[in-house]
C-alpha cells in the first residue's frame, strides 16, 4: 500500500489524502451525530463510503461520527461495502497527465473476513469530455491488495468504478468521484488534525486473525431475569438399573459400554443366579410346574373329566407364579431373546437411551441390589433454573429461556416451561423453574451447570448489537465500532434485555453502525498500544 500524505510534491510518499466527493455511486459518512444509518443487515448492506483524512505525514484516520466527505490535499481514502466484499482504497492526489503514487486497493471477502487472493480487477475512470482510463490487474500484487497508477488526461471531476471477476462471478463496486488538478500549484493546502480517539488496525492485521463485523439494528427483545441452574433428566428420562438376584455376570454375553444406545426392554447383562435360598430358581421352577398343571387341567376339562373350577384354579396359580417370577426380573417362555437362556436372569433397561454408567463386568459376582447400569434418554432434558427470591414474584410469567452450559459458549433456547415451583428453598433462597430443552445432538449433559436468563414480561424496542460485540472493561459495557477500513472507535454503552444472540444497548450506538463481533479484544489491545492513529505515517 502506498503512503498517503499531505503536501504538493509529486515524489513517492508525497501524496495528500482528500476525498471521493458525493455523486452517484458515492455514499455518505455514517455519523453518530446525524444518525445516518445503513438500512440493511451486513450481508445485504448498501455500499458505504468513508473519506479518511489526516494531518501532515500522518497515518490515515477515519471517524464515522465526524463529518461529511472533505477534500484535504487532493487524494483520499474510501471504504465501501457490497453484498460480498469490503473495499478499502487509498489514492494519491492527481495532477493532469502526471503519474503519481499507485492506488492501494484492498479487497476483503465478508464471508470469513479474508483477503481476496485471486481474480482479475478492472479500474475504470471516466472524466470530462469523454476522457477515459482503464487499468486491468490480472491478480493482486499480494493477498488482498491490488495496485494501479492511472494517468488522467483531463482536469476536473472523474468517476471511478471497480469490477472484480473471481470464482466465476462478477462483482461491481462503484467507487465514486475524485478531482484532477491542473498543476502541482493547484493542489489544496488545507489540512486538519484527525479526530481524537480513533483506533487503527491495519487490513493485514485484520486478515491475520479471526475477525468479523455486523450491523447494529432495531429489534424487539423480551425483558428477562437472570437465573443459574443445572441440566437434569426429566421424569422417566433416567434409570438406575440394579440387580434383583445375586449371581455371576455371564462372560459369554455382550455387555454394552458407556455411550452405547439401547432400546427399552433390551437385556444389558445375563446373570447366572447363585443365591443361597435359590429364590430365582425356585420361582422359575414354580412357573414351570404351574404351566404344566394348567395345561393338564385344560386337557381334562376338554375331555369332561374335571369341573370348570379346576381349570380356573390352575390358571390362577399360573398367573400368581408368573407374577412372582417377573417381579424378580424373570420371564416366561415366548419372550423372544430369553428363550435361548431360560435358566439365566436377564437384567433389562426399562427405558431407551444411552448407557451413561456401567458398574459391572463379565465374570463379576454381584449381590442382589447391586447398582449395575445408568441409562439416560438425552433427547429432551430439563433446565432446572434457580430464580432468586427477589425475582420470584415474576417467575409465574416465565415464557422461555436462553442459557449457556459450563465449558461451552453455545447459546441454547427453549420456550417449553414444565413447572414453576411454589416454595422457595430456605437455604439457597431460590425458586426452581423447570424448562424442557431439546438436545438432538447430545451437547447437553445431565449434571452440567448452566447460566442464562428467563423471558418475562413484554418485549422492549431498541437498538441491538450481537452479544459477541459487547466486552466488559473495568465494569463497563464496551462496543468497538468500525468507522472505516482500518479505523475504529470505542463506545461505552448501557446494556438492556438480551435473547442470548442480541443485546439491546442504550447510548453510543446507532442503528446501521458496524460493530466488531469477532476480534473486538484485539481492537481493544490496539487501542492500548501504539496502534492508535497518530502522526507517524501509515506504511503497508
Amino acid at each position: 500500500m502506498s503512503t498517503v500524505r499531505t503536501g504538493r510534491g509529486r515524489g513517492p510518499g508525497n501524496a495528500a489524502p482528500g476525498r471521493f466527493a458525493g455523486s452517484e455511486g458515492s455514499a455518505a459518512v455514517q455519523a453518530a451525530g446525524s444518525r445516518r444509518s445503513v438500512p440493511a443487515p451486513l450481508k445485504r448492506a448498501a455500499p458505504a463510503a468513508l473519506a479518511l483524512w489526516c494531518a501532515a505525514c500522518s497515518r490515515p484516520a477515519a471517524d464515522a461520527a465526524a463529518r461529511d466527505d472533505h477534500s484535504h490535499g487532493g487524494g483520499g481514502i474510501v471504504t465501501r461495502w457490497t453484498d460480498a466484499l469490503e473495499l478499502f482504497v487509498e489514492y494519491p492526489p492527481h495532477v493532469r497527465d502526471v503519474r503519481g503514487d499507485p492506488w492501494a486497493i484492498h479487497l476483503t471477502w465478508l464471508d470469513g473476513w479474508k483477503p481476496v487472493r485471486e481474480g482479475a480487477l478492472t479500474l475504470l475512470l471516466r472524466g470530462p469530455g469523454g476522457s477515459r482510463e482503464e487499468i486491468a490487474m490480472a491478480a493482486p500484487a499480494r493477498p488482498g491488495v491490488y495496485a494501479a497508477a492511472p494517468v488522467l488526461a483531463a482536469t476536473g471531476t472523474w468517476r471511478a468504478d471497480l469490477t472484480l471477476v473471481a470464482g466465476g462471478a462478477e462483482h461491481a463496486i462503484p467507487v465514486g468521484q475524485l478531482q484532477v488538478f491542473e498543476s502541482e500549484d493547484a493542489l489544496p493546502h488545507d489540512a486538519e488534525p484527525p479526530p481524537p480517539g480513533l483506533i487503527a488496525l491495519s487490513k493485514e492485521e485484520q486478515w491475520s486473525m479471526p475477525f468479523a463485523v455486523a450491523l447494529a439494528e432495531k429489534r424487539r427483545i423480551p425483558r428477562t431475569i437472570p437465573a443459574a441452574g443445572e441440566i437434569a433428566a426429566p421424569g422417566g428420562g433416567l434409570a438406575h438399573i440394579s440387580t434383583l438376584v445375586a449371581g455371576l455376570i455371564v462372560a459369554r454375553a455382550t455387555v454394552p459400554n458407556p455411550g452405547d444406545r439401547v432400546r427399552a426392554g433390551q437385556t444389558l447383562a445375563l446373570i447366572a443366579p447363585t443365591s443361597i435360598d435359590d429364590s430365582y430358581s425356585r420361582l422359575r421352577a414354580d412357573v414351570a410346574a404351574a404351566e404344566r398343571e394348567a395345561a393338564r387341567a385344560e386337557q381334562l376339562f376338554a375331555a369332561g373329566a374335571v369341573a370348570r373350577r379346576r381349570l380356573d384354579h390352575a390358571q390362577h396359580e399360573l398367573e400368581v407364579a408368573r407374577a412372582a417370577f417377573e417381579a424378580l426380573g424373570g420371564t416366561h417362555a415366548g419372550d423372544g431373546e430369553d428363550d435361548a437362556d431360560p435358566h439365566l436372569y436377564h437384567l433389562r433397561t426399562p427405558i431407551a437411551g444411552v448407557i451413561s454408567e456401567r458398574l459391572v463386568a463379565p465374570g463379576q459376582h454381584v449381590g442382589a441390589g447391586t447398582h449395575a447400569f445408568t441409562v439416560v434418554n438425552p433427547e429432551t432434558l430439563w433446565l432446572v433454573a434457580r430464580v432468586t427470591a427477589r425475582n420470584a414474584g415474576e417467575a409465574g410469567g416465565v415464557r422461555g429461556a436462553w442459557f449457556t452450559a459450563e465449558g461451552a459458549s453455545r447459546v441454547h433456547r427453549t420456550d417449553r416451561v414444565v413447572s414453576v415451583g411454589s416454595v422457595i428453598d430456605p437455604e439457597s433462597r431460590t425458586l426452581p423453574v423447570r424448562l424442557a430443552v431439546a438436545n438432538p445432538d447430545g451437547a447437553l449433559k445431565v449434571g452440567m451447570l448452566a447460566r442464562g436468563h428467563l423471558f418475562v414480561g413484554d418485549e422492549v424496542d431498541g437498538v441491538a448489537v450481537p452479544a459477541a460485540a459487547v466486552l466488559e472493561e473495568d465494569g463497563l459495557a464496551v462496543v468497538y465500532v468500525k468507522v472505516g477500513g482500518e479505523a475504529f472507535r470505542r463506545r461505552v454503552v448501557e446494556t438492556g434485555p438480551s435473547d442470548g444472540a442480541w443485546v439491546l444497548v442504550a447510548g453510543g450506538i446507532a442503528s446501521g453502525e458496524q460493530v466488531v463481533t469477532t476480534g473486538a479484544y484485539q481492537v481493544r489491545l490496539a487501542s492500548l498500544g501504539d496502534a492508535e492513529i497518530s502522526d507517524h505515517g501509515h506504511p503497508h
